[in-house]
Parts: C-alpha cells; sequence; structure tokens
C-alpha cells in the first residue's frame, strides 16, 4: 500500500456544470481585485475542507454512488490537483455517502463559496487600497453567519486490523484540528502529516 502524504499530489478530473465553473472564475476576480490570488485549485481545496468540515452524516454506507451527470446539464471537465491526505478524506466520504467527488465540489461552490471568499477578504491585504476599503464590510458579513471555523488541518489514516482469506477488516479515520492557538512550529510540524 502506498504511504498517503499531503506533500505529494493526486492528478485526477472533476466534471463541473459550466454555472458552477462561472462562479469559482467570478469569485478569482474578486479576490484578484481585492489584493488575494488563488489558483482554482487551492478554491477547490478550501471548499472540500469546508465541505467535510460540514458534513454530519451518520447513516449507513451507500450502496451506490448518486448520479450526478444528468442530461440537458452543461459539464466541462476541468483538472484537480489536490494532496493525497485530501484528497482520500473526500473519497471515504464519497464512498460513505454515494456523492462523486465532482458533485461534493459542484455542492460546495453552490453552498460555501461565498463563506470563504468572506474569511479570505475580512483580512486586509496591505498594498491593496479596495482590500482596506472593503474589510469591514466582508467582516460583518462574515461575523453575520450562525457557523464559522476557524482556519484547521484536515488528517487522514487508514488502518488494515484483518486481511486474510476469510475476513477484511480495516478502519479509515479523518479528524480535524483547529491552527487556532498553535504555534509557527506545531503548524510546520502537522503539514507534513495533514492537510
Amino acid at each position: 500500500m502506498q504511504k498517503i502524504s499531503p506533500l505529494k499530489h493526486h492528478k485526477s478530473s472533476i466534471s463541473l456544470r459550466h454555472n458552477s465553473y462561472r462562479r469559482v472564475c467570478a469569485a478569482r476576480k474578486i479576490l484578484c481585485r481585492n489584493g488575494v490570488f488563488l489558483s482554482e485549485q487551492e478554491i477547490y481545496r478550501r471548499l472540500f475542507k469546508c465541505f467535510l468540515k460540514q458534513w454530519r452524516g451518520c447513516g449507513n454506507k451507500s450502496a451506490t454512488l448518486r448520479r450526478y451527470n444528468a442530461d440537458g446539464q452543461d459539464y466541462q471537465i476541468h483538472p484537480l490537483y489536490i494532496n493525497q491526505v485530501l484528497y482520500s478524506a473526500i473519497w471515504e466520504r464519497a464512498i460513505h455517502s454515494g456523492e462523486s467527488v465532482s458533485r461534493m465540489l459542484d455542492f460546495s461552490i453552490r453552498c460555501f463559496l461565498p463563506r470563504v471568499l468572506e474569511s479570505l477578504l475580512q483580512k486586509p491585504m496591505h498594498g491593496s487600497p479596495r482590500s482596506l476599503r472593503n474589510t469591514s464590510y466582508w467582516v460583518s458579513k462574515y461575523q453575520h453567519r450562525t457557523n464559522t471555523y476557524a482556519d484547521f488541518f484536515i488528517n487522514y489514516a487508514c488502518q488494515t486490523h484483518e486481511n486474510n482469506g476469510a475476513r477484511l477488516i480495516y478502519l479509515q479515520k479523518t479528524s480535524f484540528a483547529s491552527k487556532a492557538n498553535l504555534s509557527p512550529w506545531q503548524i510546520l510540524e502537522i503539514m507534513r502529516i495533514a492537510a
């Protein structure tokens, strides 16, 4: 079995509706105007983390994946490069709930993209006059949210307990660790094992 590392990236692809991808492009333009320059992949990463943090499903494992690419919709294929730890946590979630990675991202764009924008734009970017002017607006929007979370790390581990001709027993575990109250050295240490 391969060792999962946050320092290595998993290269894959996703299919997104045209409207969802257009929202991501619009978000990048808003960020750029305020002095924050993020790639599509970094926005996807933040959306996936937000999605995993919000999920509270506790039912049984789904039998099959739900259909995502419905007829009549305009889907586009886009690259997805996220680290192996985050991809493993997302894949675990997909297997359990029956939602594809593309469907999870599409849902995250519709529901969590405004939250991600607000969290990024509430901190003033020095050297950007527009950012300094708009910070109070984004702070007030973010503070009106019922649930706000400090930035956090995601860690994923899978351990095989028994694998023989009769049984396969393994445990998958995703855990969240807040970045609040961590020293810079502790953050650097956790970044070697978590996303």
